[in-house]
């Protein structure tokens, strides 16, 4: 297991728990780091995802886990969730600072990791 890729991604993983422990952003527990990829991809595709929509979207987690999921991430800082302009009972799940910087961070542990 000593190839140069595999010590890389071990490099990655290595800084990016070093990031996931800093005090600056609250701990995510494992379906809430896979939501907030999940959205992170959405949002780099432009594509908006409502909070019913991401509900029944999940096979790995019932509705009303993901609801849960969506409340702690939201109370956490890392999403806001905005009204729809025409229709109030729709909900759009929105990145914030909070979760730009950590993607920001995660992104330079992948560009660090690459370089010896």
């Amino acid at each position: 297991m000593n190839t140069q890729s595999s010590l890389t991604y071990i490099k990655f993983l290595n800084l990016a728990k070093a990031i996931r422990e800093l005090t600056q952003f609250p701990a995510l527990n494992p379906m809430e780091e896979h939501l907030l990829n999940y959205f992170a991809l959405a949002w780099q595709a432009n594509t908006k995802l409502s909070v019913s929509k991401t509900m029944r979207s999940s096979s790995e987690m019932s509705p009303s886990t993901v609801h849960r999921h969506l409340k702690a991430l939201r109370s956490k800082g890392f999403i806001s969730l905005d009204m729809d302009e025409q229709d109030n009972r729709i909900k759009y799940i929105s990145h914030t600072p909070l979760s730009i910087h950590y993607f920001s961070l995660l992104g330079q542990c992948l560009t660090d990791s690459a370089n010896p």
